[in-house]
């Protein structure tokens, strides 16, 4: 009977046809995880979206009386370090000024915001709450408007 094992080794033309199957498939492995300056800061800054809509309850479930004060007052905080890590992604990205500006803009505004919203509960300033409330909801739909522009140029 006869045993189909290779005794020898490969020819060196194969070898060398190996290795370089090899790398060209990890260029373009590595080429297709490249991602634009654009999607970068798109995915860095998405969690934004979900603060803004989270303060925005929050000032809308302590004006109903559901929530206690230190909710808002946790949730504001949380959402300030968030929206500083946002803004220092948005200030080193290297996007496209017409992509990175309206997004510092924004963030602005959300942390000026965040802020009133803070400073409302704690003054139990119920008008105040709800100029910001109406404020954040704003900022997050200008926020998911600029992620939309974002996305069909990036």
């Amino acid at each position: 009977m006869r045993s189909f094992r290779f005794s020898r080794a490969a020819p060196p033309r194969w070898r060398t046809f190996g290795r370089t199957v090899a790398v060209v498939t990890t260029v373009v492995l590595l080429a297709c995880q490249a991602k634009s300056p654009e999607q970068e800061l798109l995915k860095k800054v998405e969690p934004v979206g979900s603060w803004l809509a989270t303060l925005e309850m929050a000032g809308q479930k302590w004006s109903a009386n559901s929530v206690p004060a230190s909710f808002v007052k946790s949730t504001t905080s949380a959402a300030r370090k968030e929206l500083d890590t946002a803004s220092e992604e948005a200030a080193k990205s290297r996007a496209r000024p017409e992509l990175r500006n309206p997004l510092r803009q924004i963030l602005a505004e959300a942390k000026a915001a965040n802020a009133g919203l803070r400073q409302a509960v704690e003054a139990n300033d119920r008008s105040r709450l709800a100029r910001e409330i109406g404020r954040l909801g704003g900022l997050r739909a200008r926020f998911e408007a600029w992620q939309k522009a974002g996305e069909g140029g990036a």
